[in-house]
């Protein structure tokens, strides 16, 4: 039985012991795809053996940029990389079935790939804002999701409730964890654009993000997913980018493209401490 080594680096050799010429071996092109997805992983921040949660989250943090085909191609290596050496398989989960699952309902066989939004960017957009109650209100929301590495979804479900005020900024308490938006180390700062926010909107409960009527005045409702992904649209087109590239997904992806820029490793990006890009 063929062992697949775990890869520590993107300067592993292929074992001798790998070699074509061995017989009941991979074929050349199926080893060096399984190979090349380990690499990847563990690049991510992944190891052999790994937790169920962590092949999940890997598999999350890539849906919206690759096919849902290569997701899978991505489960399957990872699973050999552990049976082949009599480990457990992770990816046998229900955590694991029910992330792919989802994620092949929501993005079908075509996954539509949106640009990252990187700090400069965010800086360019957050600068460029006055003092209406709409522009703190984009302002919070665009530095929070790009700072705390959010979801769309959990930009529009979150609620005061779920803000705890600590030494290192705030603490937001998401479904499947929390995560800390920390204090700026520069004149911009996502803890502070969200307490102005909420002050000058008046929101001691209830929805954090709320809509904004024409007269100006919040509307004591959530925004919408599509909510968001407006709001980044008319931000990132003032700054003279095309609205068409992006989404509110860009957020979430700029902050680990500028966390990777940063030499921060992946698997620190959105963990309890947080990486401290602003």
């Amino acid at each position: 039985m063929e062992v697949l080594p775990t890869p520590v680096s993107q300067s592993v050799e292929f074992p001798v012991q790998l070699g074509i010429s061995q017989p009941g071996i991979l074929a050349n092109n199926t080893r060096m795809a399984y190979w090349g997805d380990l690499r990847r992983y563990v690049d991510w921040g992944g190891s052999v053996p790994s937790a169920s949660k962590t092949v999940a989250a890997y598999l999350l943090a890539h849906a919206n940029t690759h096919k849902y085909a290569t997701l899978v191609r991505w489960k399957v290596s990872i699973g050999k990389a552990h049976t082949n050496q009599g480990l457990e398989d992770p990816t046998k989960s229900d955590t694991v079935h029910s992330v792919l699952t989802g994620i092949r309902r929501s993005h079908g066989k075509e996954q539509r790939k949106v640009s990252p939004l990187l700090k400069e960017h965010v800086l360019a957009m957050v600068s460029n804002m006055g003092e209406r109650l709409k522009d703190k209100r984009d302002k919070a929301l665009i530095l929070s999701g790009f700072a705390a590495g959010l979801r769309r979804s959990e930009l529009t479900s979150m609620t005061v409730a779920d803000l705890r005020t600590i030494r290192e900024g705030i603490e937001i308490h998401l479904p499947e964890g929390s995560v800390v938006l920390l204090h700026g180390r520069s004149s911009v700062c996502a803890v502070r654009a969200l307490q102005e926010w909420l002050a000058a909107a008046q929101i001691e409960t209830g929805p954090v993000f709320q809509g904004i009527n024409r007269h100006g005045q919040r509307s004591g409702s959530p925004l919408t997913g599509h909510g968001v992904a407006l709001i980044v649209k008319e931000r990132v087109q003032s700054i003279g980018l095309d609205p068409k590239e992006y989404s509110g997904f860009s957020l979430r992806a700029g902050l680990v493209a500028s966390a990777v820029a940063a030499g921060i490793p992946f698997r620190l990006v959105n963990t309890v401490q947080g990486p401290g890009i602003l």
